[in-house]
């Protein structure tokens, strides 16, 4: 490997084609001069007309990427299937994975499906899963399902943890192929053990409910990956105590952590744990501000619990008339506990008249507290 622009100048002059890209990489970090790098793209074009496979994948890569270059995606496409036919199976899947998504011009599904076949047939597992990719979704052909899942299965087995966590999705019965529970537990530790979270996270919420000290280890690891999914379920594991220790305050700052990434149910939970002060303390401010996040993005539990602050809160934060609005919606959308609170707050004010179909329809609907505060109206 070269060290600086003046290294990387000689070994690209001196036909290493690793060298070249490196100067085009120096150069787009502005520590690289305009005139070494133009010549480093040229012996990278020439190295690539010449059939040397790897120059044709590094020209690709700084086309596609623009170091050093003007992007150009269509060039760039030319250059990974020129590296794909010289034998460069890896190539074959960005070639066929640009085809498919038409990110270098319109969709190609048939030729995007010949260069993934060629890989695959060769080895490639990120073709295979490529070609899983295509049969799922009907691309180009009618969808099948059991076809994607021996191509998943082919890429999992040749080291591809994509292709393990999407055969485990399948397998889980959820897109209408026959459910293999085995199989789908095989495949997403597979997946998780390669890092991809979102297979640690969808094994760890099965596992949360039969195992759940196991299902924890793998929403921790989900978790740590980035997947905020993962980080909410954990968080309500560690509030309930369930399959680890209980620790509230370590919930709330996941809780807080995903509300922030807009996960509406972390929000809805933060508020609840904020408001009632279980294991941490109360915090009016903290959790109107999370109810007020997750009911703009029309979470209906979330917009009782922000109507229920502020008709406790101390003026001026008090505001009846968008409480009663809040809860009036809820009520109407058929939430029995808004409609139990609407009528309670009507019965507080002495208007037994507006209180009592509230309250009665509470009851109805189950609102234990609806049926006690039915039963002491007037007459």
């Amino acid at each position: 490997m070269c060290h600086g622009a003046s290294g990387c100048e000689r070994a690209c002059d001196g036909g290493e084609a690793a060298a070249c890209y490196a100067l085009l990489f120096l150069y787009s970090r502005g520590e690289a001069e305009p005139e070494p790098a133009r010549r480093g793209f040229e012996k990278l074009e020439q190295a690539c007309d010449a059939k040397e496979a790897a120059a044709c994948r590094l020209l690709g890569a700084s086309l596609l990427e623009g170091l050093g270059v003007k992007k150009d995606r269509a060039k760039a496409l030319s250059a990974f299937v020129r590296a794909c036919e010289l034998g460069r199976d890896a190539d074959c899947a960005l070639a066929g994975e640009l085809l498919r998504g038409g990110r270098a011009g319109h969709r190609d599904f048939e030729r995007a499906r010949s260069l993934l076949t060629r890989g695959c047939d060769r080895g490639n597992a990120a073709s295979c899963t490529g070609l899983g990719n295509m049969a799922r979704y009907g691309e180009g052909r009618p969808k099948d399902l059991p076809r994607a899942a021996s191509f998943y299965q082919k890429a999992c087995e040749r080291g591809d943890p994509v292709g393990c966590g999407l055969l485990g999705t399948l397998l889980s019965g959820d897109e209408g192929l026959a459910a293999d529970p085995v199989r789908a537990d095989e495949a997403f530790r597979k997946a998780c053990a390669g890092g991809v979270a979102v297979a640690c996270t969808s094994l760890g919420v099965v596992l949360a409910r039969s195992a759940p000290a196991e299902g924890a280890k793998l929403l921790e690891k989900g978790c740590a990956l980035g997947e905020k999914a993962a980080c909410a379920y954990l968080a309500t594991l560690l509030y309930e105590g369930s399959g680890v220790s209980r620790d509230v305050p370590r919930a709330v700052e996941l809780l807080q952590k995903t509300c922030e990434r807009d996960l509406t149910e972390s929000c809805t939970l933060l508020g609840t744990i904020l408001a009632e002060g279980k294991g941490v303390p109360k915090d009016a401010a903290g959790a109107r501000a999370a109810y007020e996040r997750s009911c703009k993005a029309g979470e209906a539990l979330a917009c009782i619990g922000l109507a229920a602050l502020l008709l406790d809160a101390e003026p001026p934060e008090r505001d009846e008339k968008r409480a009663v609005l809040l809860l009036e919606r809820a009520c109407q959308a058929g939430r029995a506990d808004a409609c139990g609170i609407l009528g309670a707050f009507h019965h507080a004010k002495g208007d037994d008249a507006q209180a009592r179909p509230l309250l009665e329809k509470a009851c109805a609907a189950g609102f234990a507290r609806g049926c006690e505060l039915s039963k002491a109206l007037r007459p």
